[in-house]
């Protein structure tokens, strides 16, 4: 994602841990992050303080509730535009565009196939490549 995202000039990819503020009182540290050039003023010194375009969580034993339930509301009513939940145990992705203030399912690929970004134009991610 952030090689292809570079390539083209869209924006920026941030890894964790960065914290992003979607409001004064929470922060959240998405495992992966990008936001497009029109939307780089919400990049401060330390911090990020607004929704990213697009947010990725890796599922992992301890954080899959907390990433599928609380996180999935709270992006949702910040306005984060997309939103990719992988799970490594079932080898899968599952992508949430934001249409009218909810997020929807856009696409779910399991073991083999590729998900393509509604946000970063023209990038398809081949799921057996991130497992």
């Amino acid at each position: 994602m952030a090689g292809f995202v570079l390539e083209k000039g869209l924006g920026i990819v941030l890894y964790a841990p960065v914290d992003v503020y979607l409001d004064e009182e929470e922060t959240y540290q998405p495992d992966i992050i990008f936001i497009s050039n029109a939307r780089l003023a919400i990049i401060e010194e330390k911090r990020i303080k607004g929704a990213p375009d697009l947010v990725v969580e890796i599922l992992s034993p301890g954080t899959g509730y907390y990433d599928l339930r609380s996180k999935y509301k709270v992006y949702e009513k910040s306005g984060v535009r997309e939103y990719w939940i992988v799970d490594p145990q079932q080898k899968s992705v599952q992508v949430f565009c934001l249409q009218e203030g909810k997020f929807t399912l856009d696409q779910e690929v399991e073991q083999q196939g590729a998900v393509k970004s509604l946000v970063i134009a023209g990038l398809e991610v081949r799921v057996e490549s991130i497992f």
